[in-house]
């Protein structure tokens, strides 16, 4: 009697831990569809704000931020990351950054640092620290390599708006003039802020 029971309470038990395996499989499943779906539908990443967002409003939170939250934008992506990329610039379990090309490892905290820690300048996609760093703009196309969605980093936050969404100049000082380029008559010209031409 007690060895049926013992048997019960293993198939319950099996049973148990296969539904919740097949339910776990499947939760990933789908989120994996969903997000694989959404960035196939368009030849463009979409940001997960709405272009027209109130920015007064961002400012007014974005005080509360910390020092090392100053390269993150207002859809949480880090400045001049490949949004493909994003999920490499997470500390790994010993708190270290792994360089993309070199598999060098750094210390997290040496991420956007404004000195060039890693051999391939993955480690500053924010500052123009790195001669060799890529700056990758926040309007970013999926279908073909455009000269627009990517520019060389030292051309950060140098005065010049450079992609065609401005995102590359993201120390917003209201004080400065940027020298932006009118994309129809190729004149250069003062603004106060990049302006979204993609």
């Amino acid at each position: 009697m007690s060895s049926i029971m013992g048997l019960k309470k293993k198939k319950n038990i099996i049973i148990l831990t296969l539904c919740m395996v097949v339910c776990f499989t499947l939760y990933q499943l789908y989120f994996f569809l969903a997000i694989t779906s959404e960035a196939g539908n368009d030849t463009r990443v979409v940001p997960v704000l709405d272009l027209e967002l109130d920015h007064a409003k961002v400012e007014s939170y974005t005080h509360l931020r910390s020092d090392a939250d100053k390269f993150i934008n207002t859809n949480g992506i880090i400045h001049g990351v490949l949004y493909s990329h994003m999920s490499k610039y997470r500390p790994n379990n010993q708190n270290e950054f792994i360089c993309l090309q070199s598999d060098q490892r750094i210390p997290y905290e040496q991420v956007n640092d404004e000195f060039c820690d890693c051999e391939d300048g993955t480690d500053e996609p924010s500052t123009s620290a790195c001669v060799n760093g890529t700056f990758y703009c926040e309007t970013q196309y999926r279908s073909k390599p455009v000269s627009l969605n990517k520019i060389p980093s030292s051309q950060v936050n140098d005065g010049i708006c450079d992609c065609c969404d401005g995102s590359d100049e993201w120390k917003n000082d209201p004080d400065r003039k940027l020298l932006s380029q009118s994309s129809s008559k190729f004149y250069r010209h003062y603004v106060t802020k990049c302006p979204n031409n993609c």
